[in-house]
C-alpha cells in the first residue's frame, strides 16, 4: 500500500518531527531548487562587465595570454567563472550540504549548510569553501579560500584574497519560477570595491545537463 503523502512528504513530514537537517530548515524553497534544471534567461552572446580593477589588476588583465587560459586544457576554472551565466546548473540537497553542478566545464561545488569557517592557513582551491546558511526565503553563500587564478575568460584576474556572496532566491512569476542569483566578488588584490552582479534563471522540469566533452586546444607557442 502507497503511503497518502509520498516520499518526499514523508520525509519532510519525518523531519519536522525530530528537528530539520539544515539542508530542510527551508523545505519549500529547497524543493523549487531541486525541481529541474535553471536555464539562463540571457539569450546568446555574453555578460560584458566593467570590472573596477585596481592599477595591478590592470597590469594582470593586460598581460593575461588568451592562448594560456586553462580551460583550453580542459581544466575546470573554478568560481566565480565556474559560475557562467550561461551554464545550466542544478541543485541537490544532502542532510547538511548542497551539491550545485554547472553543465560548463562540469564544474561541481560542494555548499555546506553546518560548517565553519576555514583557518586562514588552509590550502587554496579553485572552488574555494563554501558555507551557506538560510535567510528566510533566501539561501546566502558565503565563499572563501579560493586559488588565484581567472575571473573572467578574457582574464580578468583573482587573487586568493578574493571571496563572494551569492544569494540564491526563487521568485514565482506568471510563466513560472525564476531563480535570481545575486553574486557580489571582493578582491582587495584586484578590485578597487566589490562588483556585483545579477543572473536570472527560468526552470526547466524535464532537462537533464548534459557532459561538457572538452577537448583540449593547441595553440603555437
Amino acid at each position: 500500500m502507497k503511503s497518502a503523502c509520498g516520499w518526499a512528504g514523508c520525509v519532510l513530514a519525518g523531519l519536522a518531527l525530530i528537528g530539520a537537517p539544515a539542508a530542510f530548515a527551508n523545505p519549500s524553497v529547497a524543493a523549487k531548487l531541486e525541481a529541474g534544471i535553471w536555464r539562463s534567461l540571457v539569450i546568446g552572446g555574453t555578460n560584458v562587465h566593467d570590472y573596477p580593477l585596481t592599477p595591478l589588476g590592470r597590469e594582470r588583465f593586460a598581460n593575461f595570454r588568451l592562448d594560456q587560459d586553462p580551460s583550453l586544457r580542459c581544466e575546470p576554472p573554478g568560481m566565480p567563472r565556474g559560475f557562467y551565466h550561461l551554464s545550466p546548473m542544478d541543485f541537490r540537497f544532502a542532510v547538511n550540504s548542497i551539491r550545485i553542478r554547472y553543465e560548463t566545464m562540469d564544474v561541481v561545488r560542494t555548499i555546506y549548510l553546518d560548517g565553519q569557517p576555514l583557518p586562514e592557513t588552509a590550502p587554496h582551491t579553485p572552488n574555494g569553501h563554501s558555507i551557506g546558511r538560510w535567510e528566510g526565503g533566501r539561501l546566502a553563500v558565503d565563499t572563501t579560500h579560493l586559488a588565484a587564478g581567472e575571473t573572467s575568460r578574457d582574464g580578468v584576474p583573482k587573487s586568493a584574497l578574493m571571496t563572494l556572496r551569492e544569494i540564491f532566491e526563487v521568485e514565482d512569476r506568471a510563466d513560472g519560477p525564476v531563480l535570481i542569483v545575486t553574486l557580489t566578488i571582493t578582491d582587495p588584490e584586484n578590485f578597487t570595491a566589490p562588483f556585483t552582479s545579477v543572473n536570472e534563471f527560468a526552470l526547466e522540469a524535464d532537462w537533464e545537463l548534459l557532459t561538457f566533452d572538452c577537448h583540449p586546444t593547441e595553440y603555437e607557442q
